[in-house]
């Protein structure tokens, strides 16, 4: 989904590449835990679009302890659904939350930001245990993809039709136009 934003966003795309020609000038080398850690653009764009489309558009969790909503309690014990695909496009967390900004993950806009607002692994104690994994993951391939290839959008983000199973997925797929970049 990122590479596909990144074709739909060209100044960000531009951004990324740009950093990533910082980092690692006409060198072909495979990045490093320090190249990976210095990536802030593409982090910026890699948790933007996990925020547009977590993998997981919801999951299950049992109340370890009553809850109170406004007026209303949850009792302990009972089950309930947390949606990151929904609560990720709360505006008074978000604004604008169904626009592609990566900026909103810069260090300064993140500063107050609710801990729980952004969940694209769940949170706490029963997040995803390879989160940090899939992220340096997600760094290598599409840094490794975005050095040699320029995308280009075919489909605007507005005609995707998410599907919803245990993961999203989009109807019919996600088309790219995938160029060899002039370096």
């Amino acid at each position: 989904m990122t590479l596909f934003l990144l074709a739909n966003n060209p100044k960000w795309q531009e951004k990324c590449v740009a950093e990533l020609k910082e980092i690692f000038g006409d060198d072909r080398r495979s990045p490093t835990m320090q190249d990976l850690g210095e990536m802030k653009y593409l982090d910026m764009c890699i948790k933007e679009s996990l925020r547009l489309y977590p993998s997981v558009p919801f999951f299950a969790r049992t109340l370890g302890e009553d809850v109170r909503i406004g007026k209303y309690v949850i009792p302990a014990g009972c089950g309930v659904f947390i949606a990151p695909y929904c609560t990720h496009r709360l505006s008074h967390h978000f604004p604008d939350p169904h626009d592609f900004k990566p900026e909103r993950f810069s260090p300064e806009n993140s500063e107050g930001r609710h801990p729980y607002a952004y969940i694209p692994f769940s949170a706490g104690p029963r997040n995803c245990i390879g989160y940090k994994f899939a992220t340096l993951e997600m760094k290598s391939v599409i840094s490794a993809i975005l050095r040699k290839c320029r995308l280009e959008s075919i489909l605007g983000k507005d005609k995707v039709i998410p599907k919803f199973r245990m993961t999203i997925r989009a109807h019919g797929g996600l088309w790219v136009k995938v160029r060899a970049r002039d370096n």
